[in-house]
């Protein structure tokens, strides 16, 4: 199998150790933004959950992002342990991930100084008549978060499942924060097998007939 390798450009910032950092609760429903930089290199401002206060230092982060493998599950069940607790099982996308496994190929992990902070996996589906991928869980470990490190793992793991042929990418999340990386509401009634809220299932694809096929179930399909 031929790995996929990225090394992101800087992010977002972090604080040294010997410093601290302050989370406060993100003020709004939806996800949080990442710390933003302009054209010029220079940070604007942003909605980031992320306060950093005046007189600490701050040192670039430079994630390597690559495929998992079978060496990485231990890791990304904690992370997503971490993230989610045990409500995750219960969830309606949970119960289509568990009807197969998911595709390494197109599932990877974010690295930095030699530990796993986060994680996205893609999983085969069939959705109406769109044969495509359903995308999660997405996870970043607390420390990390709100630094871009979600946002470029979607990034990699959508371009590299749509050059792969997959039709669309859908997922269920706010649209705030998936909306800039390329995807929108589900218009079609799709339906999962649990409960979901409509608004939250949203695609990503580069095929102009997406939303007509939409409609229907979505169920596990064995990889290509």
């Amino acid at each position: 199998m031929n790995s996929v390798f990225w090394v992101a450009p800087p992010v977002g910032f972090v604080l040294s150790a010997l410093n601290r950092r302050e989370v406060r609760p993100c003020g709004t429903r939806d996800n949080c933004d990442d710390v933003e930089f302009d054209r010029a290199g220079k940070r604007r401002a942003s909605s980031s959950c992320l306060h950093i206060y005046p007189g600490f230092s701050m040192s670039a982060i430079l994630p390597v992002y690559l495929n998992e493998t079978p060496s990485h599950q231990p890791i990304i069940a904690r992370i997503n342990e971490e993230a989610f607790g045990p409500g995750r099982f219960v969830r309606a996308a949970e119960r289509v991930r568990e009807q197969g496994p998911h595709d390494p190929r197109l599932s990877f992990i974010a690295i930095l100084d030699d530990t796993v902070v986060g994680s996205v996996r893609m999983t085969p589906v069939i959705a109406g008549s769109v044969s495509g991928h359903l995308l999660g869980p997405l996870a970043v470990r607390p420390s990390f978060k709100n630094l871009g490190i979600g946002r470029e793992l979607v990034r990699i793991s959508v371009a590299e499942a749509l050059r792969r042929g997959s039709e669309g990418v859908v997922l269920v999340g706010d649209a705030p924060y998936y909306g800039p990386l390329g995807f929108e509401q589900v218009a079609a009634r799709l339906s999962f097998p649990g409960p979901v809220d409509a608004a939250r299932i949203l695609v990503a694809a580069n095929r102009d007939d997406i939303q007509d096929r939409l409609h229907g179930k979505i169920h596990w399909r064995p990889a290509e």
